[in-house]
């Protein structure tokens, strides 16, 4: 792997020490990160006084024997055509980061990071354990950007936020917590503290008719919040929808959430990586910003 440094410091300045550090994974092929993501990104970095490392994944794609390549059209040139798409995508990429970031007075440093194809959600993942949060976007009919969200959410050891495919509209004042009282549901809250801390208010939403669940959890939780300095609510309702992902991200939005935190499930089974149904409905198709923890 091949890493290739660039790093511009912006006129924001803060305590070292006191500065979270958001990661921005920019893929370049076959399918290239939106500007949307980048915009978005560089606006949560602002509100949240954040640094954030974006950092282009190129390709190198192994070149085919010559036995096998004699037998198809222009081989060597299908692949150096692919290879300098992915560099050029990631130069593009990088000057709009640099851009917006400036713009915003956002700190950023940028790299470039050359993998394999095969390789190349695995980087993603590895690449994000460094920091306190990735920021991922999710494009339903962009395959590829669900790969690299599950790759991140599930190997990176780190919470993320994914983005549907629209502009962040302002800081975030109003959370929604999805609250199972699950291991996972506990992380995403650890995870989502300094949100918490800086929201208006925060909503504890517990959906009934999907799976048991303690009936004072939320309240509870909700209580623990409250003693903490938050304003914070339990709310509790039904599970209407065919899809509970869907119904969660519904509830939020009707309750005015700007953002939903939430635990990610997975296991694996028979090598194939199994999510759970909360955790599937909303990689599928995000509504709002969702913070996911694993």
């Amino acid at each position: 792997m091949e890493i290739d440094d660039c790093n511009r410091g912006g006129p924001r300045e803060m305590e070292q020490d006191m500065t979270a550090q958001y990661f921005l994974p920019l893929a370049t092929y076959p399918d290239s990160s939106s500007g949307l993501i980048i915009s978005n990104a560089v606006a949560l970095a602002g509100y949240y006084g954040a640094s954030l490392h974006a950092c282009a994944l190129t390709v190198a794609i192994p070149h085919i024997p010559n036995a096998w390549s004699s037998l198809l059209l222009d081989t060597p040139k299908m692949i150096e055509h692919a290879e300098t798409l992915s560099r050029d995508r990631a130069a593009t990429l990088v000057s709009a980061a640099t851009n917006l970031a400036a713009s915003a007075e956002v700190e950023l440093s940028c790299r470039t990071v050359k993998t394999t194809l095969p390789l190349l959600h695995d980087t993603a993942a590895t690449e994000a354990r460094f920091f306190d949060l990735a920021i991922l976007e999710c494009i339903a009919d962009v395959p590829d950007t669900r790969i690299v969200a599950e790759a991140v959410i599930f190997g990176s050891g780190r919470p993320a936020i994914i983005f549907p495919n629209k502009t962040l509209a302002g800081p975030i004042d109003h959370l929604v917590i999805a609250w199972d009282g699950s291991r996972a549901a506990a992380r995403a809250v650890s995870d989502a503290t300094p949100f918490i801390h800086k929201a208006k208010r925060v909503s504890v939403l517990s959906l009934t008719g999907e799976k048991p669940l303690p009936e004072t959890s939320g309240a509870h939780l909700a209580q623990i919040l409250v003693s903490s300095g938050i304003n914070a609510s339990a709310t509790v309702t039904g599970f209407t929808s065919s899809s509970i992902g869907q119904s969660i991200q519904q509830t939020a939005l009707e309750l005015g959430a700007d953002m939903l935190v939430m635990g990610g499930f997975g296991h694996s089974r028979l090598r194939d990586f199994v999510l759970g149904g909360a955790t599937d409905g909303v990689l599928e198709k995000p509504l709002l910003p969702v913070l996911m923890s694993h």
